[in-house]
């Protein structure tokens, strides 16, 4: 297969970019088919008016939490603290996420679920995660 004479550098580059975001990017987190449609009903222990909410709104705050979680992980890592600083917070931050492994459930991807430091997560729980930036830094990408 040729390439079109008229496809510039840029264009080429572009193009991989795309595809690796497409590829290697973060995916959308999806509920559980069993949950979709549900609602989540907080009914209190004594006679006061009981609260409902659709699951997947709920499902959507658990999201926001995560994700801020995962932000402050990373302000952490870049952070001037020292090591031991840093895993003192890191410490906290991973009993947050073992706090929240309880709405496992919700998640349709074992992939995308809450893991806790008591969730026998192995090796796997202390590797690092490279994100899609630094992945395109690190192949020289970033510029464009």
């Amino acid at each position: 297969m040729r390439l079109e004479e008229n496809v510039d550098n840029q264009e080429i580059k572009r193009f991989l970019i795309e595809l690796i975001d497409e590829e290697f990017g973060p995916k959308p987190i999806e509920i559980s088919p069993k949950w979709r449609g549900g609602s989540l009903v907080m009914k209190p222990g004594n006679d006061a008016q009981s609260k409902e909410i659709p699951v997947e709104v709920f499902f959507k705050k658990i999201l926001t939490v995560r994700d801020s979680l995962r932000v402050l992980e990373q302000k952490l890592n870049g952070s001037p603290l020292s090591g031991e600083e840093k895993a003192t917070f890191q410490g906290y931050i991973t009993k947050a996420y073992g706090a929240l492994t309880t709405f496992n459930i919700f998640f349709k991807d074992g992939k995308d679920k809450f893991v806790g430091s008591g969730s026998g997560g192995g090796n796997n729980s202390s590797k690092s995660k490279m994100t899609i930036s630094e992945a395109k830094s690190k192949i020289g990408l970033n510029e464009y």
